[in-house]
């Protein structure tokens, strides 16, 4: 007998029903297609006591309590073993384009609801469809006690791994014993298909291999003819012994065995997944940071009066977790699918903001807003009336709170606009009553409201009252550093910008502190790429090109005491896009906003900057973390940030900084070794999730325009009901930070964080108030030592909870600060490690797993 067909070889079959509860269908069509699925496995599992059937997904089991005679079937299989909870999560999401805060809440609503409902939870990972893995993921499923994880992607061809059984190890050094199915589908009649492919699929060493059988994608499950193939294979002699079982004894019996590690990413699947649909990545975005800042604040909150909405918040988490589903986050869904994705996570994200802007009230309500000890007769008033000049204000000038949600002190530029202010100048002042320089910005409604832009300094996760009166402005002082814009040069203290007027690109971004160019050639250039292939963009490499956006009109939209933007203007072929391009005068970033009236198909927009980098190579941020790339011109998968880093070519200053490191030899040689600056330049973005480099030249992935669902260009010829992806109107935001030396030293991960989740603010009118003019919450020192991701309350009780890892691959100490609940205390982290804090009202801190439970 073929040794691989042995007796002594043992095939585990679990029955599964994959369940795309969004695909090529809505979501009405997907919840019948659970409910029918469910249905079918009971009765299998009724007719073969043997079978033992798997299902993830709590929302799809949250689905079916409107049927509370099916729920009772289920449970009454869960207990005696024949139906395996696996996965854990609210769905099986891509994994990709959720941040690390979004998988944490997979989790802790998934585990949470399997208790709650079935009394028992999860224990192995279960992601068979997602189209790739973040190395962080072994850390995030042990957090959440899964001890196991089963995959299908990426395939041999797109990751040679020492086995398809094996423990994969995360950056932090965790480890999870995972396997790689050869498939998830089977045939609806027989299973000797999946089970041939299997023999040659099952590491040689292991006695026993694991098969996961049943009709998928649409739901099904096992079928009858299907179980009987099975019963007739298991009597036959020349197989292994077939035997029917749950996933989690397979495993169990394997953990007992050696196995090889692996260490790294699970990468490539669909690399066109990480920018087709660009309307469903930005508003998962918007949701995860408007959700972040709600909880922030709420929490807060809690302890000036304000009820925690632990059931409104946890609704929006909800509703925003299910449509990271893989087949809806990815973009590869049909089009009617996406009118409820968007329903859905705008209803997420306005139930955050609506939140944070009560909690931000509530601590409003609380802060002494006049500008000195007087009594204050009016809450509104008016200070000046007359023909065209009318000011009304709130009791003492216009008070204005300014929040910043990060644990780490924050100096940006700010934009509030009043109404009712029908005056050429007004005054920006700090809380010490000191004049703060602005300048008006352009407002959507126009005069007679005024918008007002001004450099705000907010201490860490706290606020800063600022006051707007009618006085004469304040002026820039004798020592202000420099701001200067035309139409083709604009300069500040960090930055020499030129505009190239036939392009509309960037013809030069210098260094003035190092005097170098830090561009190769066309900078912040949009260019237009063939793009042949469908929604997914399997093994496509975007490289050829079709064209780049020029015809400018460049404009200087903007040039006041604070900052300057040109606003420029560009086509190609039938679409337009505008690009701002911002320096401001006390802050080095480099802000860009794009937005694009995209009509074309099958073609590929991105954002192009080449760097004078040499031996460059390419970090990509991901979950909780970060991976190193080689710069070799494939698509990889990022999320707030993307960097390159390699030594700046050309000549320029020498510093000692430059010199150390770079060896001691003389004369020529020991010149050329100086100028080796080791440089970097990291790309933030509010909502892309695909970038390249190639060499020195990052892109980051703009838009896509595949067809909804449909095939490659020249797989069949269009249809009229045909659409393809992202036509009309996009924006997004886009920041440069360029450094000196490692990202790891730039702080590049906190500014990514800020980007994403900017400073707000509220108009407070003028009262008394226990609370002193500026005030920190929360802090974290030192502040780039540590990201800090969520600060909630906790699922049970009044404890809150703090979420920080450590982003730059080496081990940290940090001090975390909670004046409110008297919380002082020493953290230590481990290169790469997740830890969850939870913090009592008496200031006791114990840490905790990604489901707030102590280890």
């Amino acid at each position: 007998m073929n040794s691989k067909r042995s007796k002594a070889v043992t095939f585990t079959l679990a029955g599964h029903a994959h369940l795309d509860p969004v695909w090529l269908w809505d979501r009405q069509e997907g919840c019948e297609a659970v409910k029918a699925t469910f249905r079918s496995a009971l009765d299998r599992i009724r007719e073969n006591p043997d079978l033992v059937f798997v299902h993830s997904s709590a929302a799809q089991y949250q689905w079916m309590e409107v049927h509370p005679d099916l729920m009772a079937e289920i449970r009454s299989a869960v207990a005696s073993g024949q139906w395996e909870l696996v996965g854990g999560w609210w769905v099986e999401p891509d994994v990709n384009i959720p941040s690390g805060e979004s998988l944490a809440r997979q989790g802790l609503y998934g585990q949470r609801y399997f208790q709650r409902t079935f009394g028992r939870r999860a224990r192995v990972a279960f992601l068979p469809d997602s189209f790739g893995h973040p190395p962080t993921l072994p850390q995030i499923f042990r957090l959440q006690g899964l001890e196991y994880f089963v995959f299908w992607r990426p395939h041999p061809h797109e990751v040679e791994l020492p086995s398809n059984l094996f423990w994969w190890q995360g950056p932090d050094g965790t480890r999870i014993l995972s396997a790689r199915i050869e498939t998830y589908n089977s045939n609806p009649n027989q299973v000797v298909d999946s089970l041939n492919a299997a023999i040659d699929w099952r590491p040689p060493d292991a006695p026993e291999w694991l098969v996961v059988f049943g009709v998928g994608n649409h739901g099904g499950g096992p079928t009858k003819k299907a179980i009987a193939n099975l019963r007739e294979l298991m009597a036959a002699p020349d197989w292994p012994t077939l035997q029917m079982g749950r996933i989690d004894g397979f495993f169990d019996r394997a953990a007992a065995r050696e196995h090889p590690v692996y260490a790294g990413p699970l990468q490539y699947t669909f690399r066109g997944c990480y920018t087709s649909h660009a309307g469903v990545k930005r508003w998962n975005r918007e949701a995860e940071s408007a959700l972040a800042a709600a909880e922030k604040w709420s929490t807060v909150a809690t302890r000036f009066g304000l009820a925690y909405p632990e059931e409104a918040l946890g609704r929006a988490w909800q509703h925003l977790l299910f449509n990271q589903f893989h087949d809806i986050l990815a973009g590869t869904s049909i089009p009617r699918a996406y009118a409820d994705v968007q329903r859905e996570i705008g209803e997420a994200t306005g139930t955050a903001r609506r939140a944070a802007h009560a909690a931000m009230q509530a601590i409003a309500h609380h802060i002494d807003t006049r500008s000195g000890d007087h009594p204050v007769e009016e809450a509104m008033r008016r200070v000046r009336t007359g023909p065209g000049n009318a000011v009304a204000d709130l009791g003492d000038g216009v008070p204005v709170v300014v929040f910043n949600p990060s644990p780490w002190p924050r100096r940006e530029v700010i934009d509030v606009e009043l109404n009712d202010w029908h005056i050429d100048e007004l005054q920006v002042q700090d809380d010490q009553n000191r004049p703060v320089v602005h300048q008006f910005a352009e407002g959507e409604a126009g005069p007679p409201r005024k918008r007002v832009a001004f450099l705000a300094d907010v201490p860490p996760m706290g606020y800063r009252l600022y006051r707007i009166v009618d006085r004469p402005a304040a002026l820039p002082g004798p020592d202000a550093l420099p701001l200067t814009a035309d139409e083709r040069v604009m300069e500040n203290a960090w930055w020499r910008l030129e505009l190239e007027p036939r392009t509309g690109a960037l013809r030069s971004l210098r260094d003035k502190r190092l005097g170098r160019e830090l561009l190769a050639g066309a900078g912040a250039q949009l260019l237009v790429v063939d793009d042949p292939t469908n929604a997914w963009g399997k093994g496509a490499h975007f490289r050829h090109l079709a064209g780049a956006f020029g015809e400018p009109e460049i404009q200087l939209i903007e040039h006041g005491p604070v900052r300057a933007t040109w606003r420029i203007t560009l086509r190609w072929g039938r679409s337009t896009a505008r690009q701002e391009i911002t320096l401001y005068r006390e802050s080095p970033a480099i802000h860009g906003r794009l937005e694009v009236d995209w009509h074309e198909e099958y073609r590929f927009l991105k954002l192009a900057f080449p760097f004078a980098l040499e031996e460059a190579r390419m970090t990509c941020s991901v979950p909780f973390g970060f991976v190193e790339r080689p710069a070799a011109g494939q698509e990889e998968p990022i999320q707030q940030w993307v960097n390159v880093t390699g030594f700046l070519a050309g000549e320029g200053k020498t510093t000692e900084a430059n010199w150390a490191g770079q060896g001691d030899e003389g004369g020529a040689a020991g010149d050329r070794a100086a100028r080796r600056i080791t440089y970097g330049v990291a790309l933030l973005n509010d909502g892309k999730h695909g970038a390249d480099a190639l060499g020195g030249e990052l892109r980051l992935s703009i838009l896509r325009s595949p067809i909804h669902g449909g095939g490659d260009r020249d797989a069949r010829p269009l249809r009229p009901a045909d659409r393809h992806l992202d036509q009309g109107l996009h924006e997004c935001r886009w920041a440069l930070l360029p450094h000196e030396g490692d990202w790891r030293d730039a702080a590049v991960v906190q500014a990514a964080q800020d980007f994403n989740e900017p400073l707000s603010f509220v108009r407070e009118y003028a009262h008394p108030g226990a609370l002193p003019k500026v005030q920190s919450f929360v802090s974290v020192d030192p502040p780039h030592a540590a990201a800090v991701t969520a600060l909630k309350r906790a699922e049970e009780g009044d404890d809150w909870i703090l979420r920080l890892y450590e982003p730059c691959g080496r081990p940290a100490r940090v001090r975390v600060r909670i004046p409110l609940l008297g919380a002082d205390v020493p953290v230590e982290l481990g290169p790469c490690q997740i830890k969850t804090l939870r913090v009592g009202p008496d200031g006791g801190v114990r840490e905790v797993n990604l489901l707030e439970e102590l280890f």
